[in-house]
């Protein structure tokens, strides 16, 4: 719709009411000249006062006035304030095709009167004479030039971008005049020359015919109405090219259906499906819409496609009926579906979720038909019947508060439970084998839908009571209960309930989970396979602690997610991994400790670190050693982020078997630190006590960096143990030691921790 146009700048005071003048005496002229005979004196006093506006108007030369849809323009420029008699004379002037008007000169009663009598009269009856500027030409009379809206240069009006106001024109003349062409009955030759050249242009008819459904919408016309108009207008067009340029049939008949496959699919629809309107005064109808089916090539049905699973994120009902019935051939289906699907990845390669859309778009457009539950008559008049619901709520004579209870009977949620009891009902009480595998195919489709829609509480209660058949030795049906599990994994259903899951409730997680533990391990492997494409995060940490809840039958897809190029998938191996494999995980772990992504380093270290054996602190020793800077950093950097008392006996085991000299010494210094920060036991507060009493002559200088940080170490501690350890060392220590210990017992008293069962808290936090 086109952006709403600036108001004009307004007249000087002096033009201003030159032009409001005129208008009012020629509004109330033309309205005493349609009521009285022209010897009466009414008439002969309102002639005179337009004689008189018309005087002053043009004093001063031609007083040329445009003619809008609600407003009178001199030179571009408008009345100050809105006048009631310039917005009826502009309205009266447009519905006669009007677009301006030049005064030249004064005009006598006689004159007045004949202009004005033209001016009166009905649109019909003034086309019937070829419209009131032809006839005033007619006339011969030059004190007054008009000039009338020509459509075809209206259409070219901004290069022919379809701007909304003239559109608003011409669908104004097309429905008061027809669609059916020039004649008696139908649009004038001009307008419908308009349209004629429209046609050039698919894109711009298709944009023309969305706006006549539009407009008839917002004017009140109901469903039927519309598609009537769509088809008059596709018609007439046709028609006219037909009597006036048969030579160019062929070639607008082709424009037509590159426009029609660009409509939505209601709109296509209507043009392929819907019977032709009755034939007017110039002979019968052609088959338009055969002509324009067979007309419609493979490349336009494929944009047609992938135009409208894009603009709707998935195919509907009405794409998918407009598939099957533009292209019956299902080998031809099949072709078109690929095209559309090579065009759409191209174009939407960076979409995560396209592939997802695309799948499930490409399964209801070759498998959706309701041709074996309805003829084609009747779809046509279903079709029809879905626009036309009557607002129950407007009719009858029952209680609204009846109403609303019965339509709650009948909602989408109430339908899908009733479909699901059924269901349930049949798996409990068939007995026939055959008729028993029917109803478990539904039941296999229905959990799918289901979970499409995020019905998960219905889905949840179907699944369990096939998984209980599949389980119960004594059935019969244990076999194939088992297969459709089965089938059901390998399905859709996976796919959708990744995408459930990304905006899921708490409360709909977990019973997401409970329906994947109720299918068991066989859901690992597509479970695994969604959580190497996912990349929504939330979604990754769900989908990872679902795989984890699989145990050890999740482990054998750990080295899969470690080589996404998603940290979040690579985090969730790091999971499987800590959870179900213990010391045989390490050489893994080991590996992802050289990540190029922090927060995976720092969660391989984590697990090293909950493993807490020898091995993994040998393991995490020769990565300080022997890895790459980065990833020595990465550790030293996340051990100290590290607030977990189990993490002590690591790094006490790293300070007896680190080597503290040379380019060692700033690791080894950091280890000790971080032990303050951390540590409550008395195990790491004798080792600082080792380190501070510990001594090399030949070295003084690293000895007094080691022993300082020793000592503010046990005062970060903050615990009796090793303010005892200082306070021992300020008294009886030898002399270096002992200044070293009174200087970190002078630095302020950090607040005292107590060991909680998970984490160190301060006491000020208590």
């Amino acid at each position: 719709m086109a952006a709403p146009q600036a108001p004009p700048e307004p007249l000087s005071p002096e033009i201003a009411g030159r032009l409001a003048e005129f208008a009012k005496a020629c509004k109330a002229a033309t309205r005493i000249v349609s009521m009285y005979p022209a010897t009466h004196p009414n008439i002969q006093s309102a002639l005179s006062r337009i004689g008189e506006a018309t005087r002053q108007a043009t004093s001063e030369g031609p007083f040329a006035i445009t003619v809008l849809p609600d407003a009178l323009l001199v030179d571009g420029r408008g009345l100050p304030k809105p006048e009631s008699s310039a917005t009826e004379l502009a309205s009266l002037l447009h519905l006669q095709l009007i677009g301006g008007m030049t005064l030249f000169d004064r005009l006598d009663n006689a004159g007045w009167h004949a202009f004005l009598s033209l001016l009166s009269k009905s649109p019909e009856d003034a086309r019937a004479l070829g419209g009131v500027a032809k006839a005033w030409e007619a006339t011969g009379n030059k004190a007054i030039v008009l000039t009338e809206i020509d459509y075809a240069e209206v259409l070219r009006e901004r290069g022919g971008t379809g701007d909304s106001a003239s559109w608003d024109r011409i669908l104004t003349a097309l429905k008061s005049e027809g669609f059916g062409g020039s004649g008696p009955d139908g649009a004038p030759q001009n307008t419908m020359a308009a349209m004629r050249e429209m046609a050039e242009d698919s894109e711009k008819l298709a944009q023309f015919a969305q706006k006549l459904q539009t407009v008839g919408k917002e004017s009140g016309d109901d469903s039927i109405q519309q598609r009537k108009s769509l088809l008059e207008l596709m018609h007439g067009l046709a028609n006219y090219t037909a009597e006036r340029e048969p030579e160019q049939l062929n070639a607008v008949l082709d424009k037509m259906a590159g426009a029609a496959a660009q409509m939505s699919p209601d709109m296509l629809l209507t043009l392929i499906t819907d019977p032709p309107p009755l034939p007017g005064g110039s002979g019968p109808r052609m088959d338009l819409a055969g002509e324009l089916q067979a007309r419609l090539t493979d490349e336009m049905l494929t944009k047609f496609l992938v135009d409208n699973i894009v603009k709707d994120r998935g195919a509907s009902n009405r794409l998918a009926t407009a598939f099957q019935t533009l292209v019956p051939d299902p080998a031809k289906q099949k072709d078109i579906l690929a095209a559309a699907t090579e065009q759409a990845a191209a174009m939407f390669k960076d979409d995560p979720q396209f592939e997802n859309i695309w799948s499930s778009s490409s399964e209801m457009l070759m498998s959706y038909s309701d041709a074996k539950f309805v003829s084609e008559g009747y779809a046509r008049e279903l079709t029809t019947a879905q626009t036309q619901a009557v607002d129950i709520e407007k009719i009858g004579d029952d209680p609204p508060v009846r109403i609303r209870a019965w339509l709650s009977t009948v909602s989408d949620t109430e339908v899908r439970a009733l479909d699901q009891h059924l269901i349930l009902d049949l798996l409990r009480i068939e007995s026939r084998p055959d008729a028993w595998a029917g109803v478990l195919d539904t039941a296999i489709n229905l959990i799918d839908q289901l979970v499409l829609v995020g019905d998960l509480p219905l889905a949840s209660q179907l699944l369990e009571a096939i998984v209980a058949v599949s389980k119960a030795e004594s059935s019969p049906f244990k076999t194939p209960a088992a297969a459709g599990i089965t089938r059901l994994v390998g399905g859709p259903m996976v796919r959708h309930l990744s995408l459930f899951l990304q905006k899921a409730t708490e409360a709909e997680f977990t019973l997401a989970k409970k329906m994947c533990a109720t299918i068991g391990p066989s859901l690992v492997k597509p479970m695994s396979d969604a959580l190497m494409a996912e990349v929504n995060s939330r979604n990754v940490r769900r989908l990872r602690e679902i795989l984890v809840s699989f145990g050890p039958a999740a482990r054998q897809y750990a080295n899969e997610l470690k080589s996404s190029r998603n940290p979040a998938v690579r985090r969730a191996a790091i999971d499987l991994l800590r959870g179900l494999a213990g010391d045989a995980a390490l050489p893994e772990l080991r590996q992802m400790l050289d990540d190029a992504d922090g927060q995976v380093q720092r969660e391989a270290l984590r697990a090293i670190v909950q493993v807490g054996t020898t091995e993994a602190y040998q393991v995490l020793e020769k990565a300080l050693k022997s890895g790459a800077e980065h990833t020595r950093d990465a550790i030293m950097q996340s051990l100290g982020s590290i607030r977990d008392e189990k993490a002590a006996p690591l790094y006490l085991h790293i300070l007896s078997t680190t080597e503290y000299k040379g380019a060692s010494e700033g690791i080894y210094t950091q280890l000790i630190e971080t032990i303050g920060k951390v540590a409550v036991d008395e195990t790491s507060a004798n080792t600082l006590k080792d380190i501070l009493y510990r001594g090399e002559w030949w070295a003084r200088a690293r000895t007094a960096r080691l022993r300082t940080a020793a000592a503010r170490a046990l005062r970060s501690m903050g615990t009796p143990g090793a303010d005892r350890v200082l306070e021992e060392a300020a008294v009886s220590a030898p002399g270096a030691v002992r200044k070293i210990a009174l200087a970190a017992l002078a630095e302020p008293a950090p607040p005292r921790r107590r060991k909680d069962s998970t984490v160190v808290i301060s006491e000020d936090l208590k």
